[in-house]
């Protein structure tokens, strides 16, 4: 693994993340977590943009913005490089995707342990479990593929609508918007659970299917 196959540059605007375009991409992505774990909690709520994974596929893209996430950095296309740039959109492989059918979402490919946290103004998808003392925050849906503990927030910005799935939920404390609750121990069989809000409080069912 080359430490030189990533770099990171600080703007007005936020982070520019800078990929080597001649490496391997699990050398990217190995070079990423290693700047993210060597600076630790320093970079969390900035905001970021990649520079230079323009070759990579919309996958492998993701999968790079969903480790930067999981360090608490925010996407933002409008960070630019060079920073005096002047502001353009560019329809770059990580916009395009965006400009699917649907809503954009980050995907978490790993379980979160006690003081991790991500944070992400979307939907976000966790391929795992979130274990006690973990946090995910997101400005729309929360969908765990897996056991939900910990601190988990889904409409960060306010968002009544949203809501909180996965397939059991316990020793957690989930927040929606403005209301709170505190679940000792939701295991159901079948199918998986869903907490919304329903008459100014938080209220979890079983998901149908």
């Amino acid at each position: 693994m080359s430490k030189e196959a990533v770099n990171i540059k600080g703007t007005k605007q936020g982070l520019v993340i800078l990929f080597d375009a001649d490496q391997r991409f699990e050398d990217l992505r190995t070079g990423l977590r290693y700047k993210m774990e060597s600076s630790k909690g320093f970079f969390a709520g900035a905001r970021f943009a990649l520079h230079g994974a323009s070759k990579l596929a919309p996958v492998q893209i993701n999968e790079l913005e969903s480790i930067c996430a999981e360090y608490g950095l925010i996407p933002d296309q409008d960070v630019q490089w060079p920073p005096d740039r002047p502001k353009q959109r560019r329809k770059t492989a990580a916009s395009a995707k965006r400009s699917q059918p649907g809503e954009p979402a980050l995907l978490v490919k790993r379980s979160l342990r006690s003081g991790q946290s991500v944070t992400y103004p979307g939907h976000i998808t966790v391929l795992g479990n979130i274990h006690s003392g973990a946090e995910v925050v997101a400005g729309g849906n929360i969908l765990v593929l897996g056991n939900c503990s910990g601190f988990i927030q889904a409409g960060a910005g306010g968002d009544t609508s949203t809501c909180i799935i996965a397939l059991a939920i316990f020793s957690a404390q989930l927040r929606i918007a403005d209301q709170s609750v505190v679940v000792a121990d939701e295991r159901p069989t079948g199918n998986p659970l869903i907490a919304r809000i329903k008459q100014n409080q938080i209220v979890i069912t079983t998901y149908a299917l």
